[in-house]
């Protein structure tokens, strides 16, 4: 389906993909910066509940979603009648797009965005790729990870799902941008996501931080991993993450990376644990805490472990940037 001809109210015109800590966030708002460009921000929910196939109950899915932070907080009220999980998930995306009178709509998934195409089949792509050394080291100051070592994972993981399933698309459903490209050229690649979606590139799009708590573009965000990161964290990242880096145009931080040793795995290990219940406590105090690591293997349905999510987000609502 041409771009022109479709109906952003029905389908994503484009979902912006990539590892968390990638760059997604200042992307979106660079597209979101065009006139004829509007997007609905993250709609995580409507895939990162998936498999590689199927389709999850619908009375399970529902109660999901009354726990998923950014879920909870939009108010669906056009779910109840779906007799399928792509019929819900289409009528929450009509939801989201109604308000945005602007001819492309979009939205930005982190996970499982191959299984989107099975629900939108002609919608297009814009995959943003960063550094996995600065993807890894991001991860830990968002408390997913206690050691930047730990974090390679969040990175490997989607970037392998990409490859995958960039080799499924069309060269017109898609367009791969690196972060590092993005600061030093944004003109150059944003026109590219432009031309992707048949509009022309607009200078607003570089204006985002006038309506947003970002500040404008600096070159110096690339590579900050040469200066926060010690050589041998570098090294042990660049072995989790080879080749797949470099298909990715990364060079490794030594010619031959070794792979954690033993005694460095263990260390690694305790120092993730440790910095990731620092990090807990610190932002939902020692009680939450403890009281989340007892109830999340209790069943989704579960009152206490229901409450317990609410507080949780109420917590992380605060710390949005």
């Amino acid at each position: 389906m041409s771009i022109a001809n479709h109906n952003p109210h029905e389908s994503p015109s484009y979902i912006l993909v990539g590892p968390l800590r990638a760059g997604t966030t200042l992307l979106n708002l660079m597209l979101n910066s065009h006139p004829q460009i509007a997007s609905v921000g993250e709609f995580e929910e409507s895939v990162s509940i998936l498999e590689d196939t199927g389709w999850p109950d619908l009375d399970y899915y529902r109660t999901w979603l009354t726990q998923h932070r950014v879920a909870s907080s939009r108010n669906y009220t056009t779910q109840n009648n779906a007799a399928a999980y792509t019929d819900l998930v289409s009528q929450m995306w009509t939801q989201l797009a109604l308000p945005h009178n602007e001819p492309i709509v979009g939205c930005t998934i982190h996970s499982r965005f191959d299984r989107a195409r099975d629900i939108w089949p002609n919608t297009k792509f814009i995959h943003i790729i960063r550094d996995p050394r600065d993807v890894a080291n991001s991860c830990v100051g968002m408390g997913w990870v206690g050691h930047p070592a730990k974090g390679s994972v969040f990175w490997t993981n989607i970037a392998r799902r990409w490859k995958s399933f960039a080799g499924h698309l069309s060269s017109e459903d898609y367009v791969q941008i690196r972060y590092e490209d993005l600061l030093a050229n944004p003109q150059t690649e944003l026109d590219r996501c432009c031309n992707l979606l048949g509009l022309a590139y607009h200078p607003d799009m570089l204006e985002f931080h006038q309506s947003s708590t970002y500040s404008p573009l600096n070159p110096n965000l690339a590579e900050q991993w040469r200066h926060k990161m010690s050589p041998r964290t570098a090294e042990i990242i660049d072995a989790a993450c080879s080749p797949l880096m470099e298909d990715y145009g990364y060079e490794a931080s030594v010619p031959q990376p070794k792979p954690a040793s033993r005694v460095e795995s263990l260390k690694i290990a305790l120092s993730d644990k440790a910095g990731r219940f620092r990090f807990r406590t610190n932002r939902y105090g020692l009680i939450l805490t403890l009281r989340w690591a007892i109830v999340k293997r209790f069943p989704i349905k579960n009152a206490l472990r229901a409450s317990t999510v609410r507080l949780l987000n109420k917590v992380d609502t605060t710390h949005l940037r």
